[in-house]
């Protein structure tokens, strides 16, 4: 079927022999993924050290493997817009709790050490009042 295409339809792709190891992931020996898209190969000619490829850019089989790809990582929980959200979510319901310990210690300010140490006097001793000695002493 591929090889009945209208040449104006295919594309042609050319790599260095290394390129080709390093980038194009095969799934047989008639077709290849390349930058995430499928192709069927219809020729290949070899100059040098570059092969030509004329290809059929497979759409459908494309988007076929972009729908498992979802699908696959929705189904092991590492689908990316949902760990975003989740990351997201979580900072902000840290933001609610303080994660960071620290300590506190009162302290009175200098200016209302008096005032505090007269107050707490005056609260906890009462006065003693003793009358003068009757009659008074007498000094010589």
């Amino acid at each position: 079927m591929v090889a009945g295409i209208d040449q104006n339809e295919l594309v042609l792709l050319k790599f260095s022999k290394e390129e080709a190891k390093k980038q194009l992931r095969w799934e047989h020996s008639k077709e290849f993924e390349y930058e995430g898209q499928m192709y069927d190969v219809v020729s290949n000619e070899i100059k040098g050290d570059t092969i030509y490829y004329r290809c059929w850019w497979d759409h459908e089989e494309t988007a076929l493997n972009k729908k498992l790809e979802q699908l696959v990582a929705q189904t092991f929980d590492k689908d990316k817009d949902k760990q975003r959200t989740q990351n997201q979510l979580t900072i902000y319901l840290q933001s609610f709790f303080c994660s960071t310990l620290f300590e506190w210690q009162a302290t009175v300010p200098e200016y209302l050490v008096e005032i505090y140490q007269t107050i707490v006097y005056e609260d906890n001793f009462s006065t003693i009042r003793l009358s003068p000695p009757t009659p008074p002493p007498q000094y010589s």
